[in-house]
């Protein structure tokens, strides 16, 4: 059995977009996803920064954290099954988050 990662959590998971043996992500979903306790919404977290990537800080973290300054690409959600996640890496506070999921949101043509 594995792990349930939940919203707000950074996780390392797999490299679903380029060949890096791992990528670290973003959960955005709540128990509200229909297989919640299997596999999860993330949105990618990257080094590049962009003009419209939001950036993660020290102070974004509720625990735990990332060893280089990162972005997260709120146009890039992918779905993980909870089983690929080799570990967390920390937690969000939910303010970053619902910036996050609501930029993602946008992206979907959801206002």
């Amino acid at each position: 059995m594995s792990v349930t990662y939940t919203r707000g959590m950074v996780v390392k998971g797999p490299d679903l977009l380029a060949k890096h043996d791992y990528r670290p992500y973003v959960c955005l979903s709540d128990a509200s996803h229909p297989f919640s306790e299997e596999e999860a919404l993330y949105a990618a977290v990257t080094t590049t920064g962009r003009a419209v990537a939001i950036p993660l800080g020290d102070d974004d973290f509720e625990s735990g954290g990332l060893p280089r300054e990162s972005y997260v690409n709120p146009w890039t959600v992918v779905s993980i099954r909870h089983s690929d996640i080799q570990q967390a890496e920390g937690r969000l506070d939910e303010e970053i988050v619902s910036k996050i999921a609501g930029e993602a949101a946008g992206y979907l043509g959801v206002e």
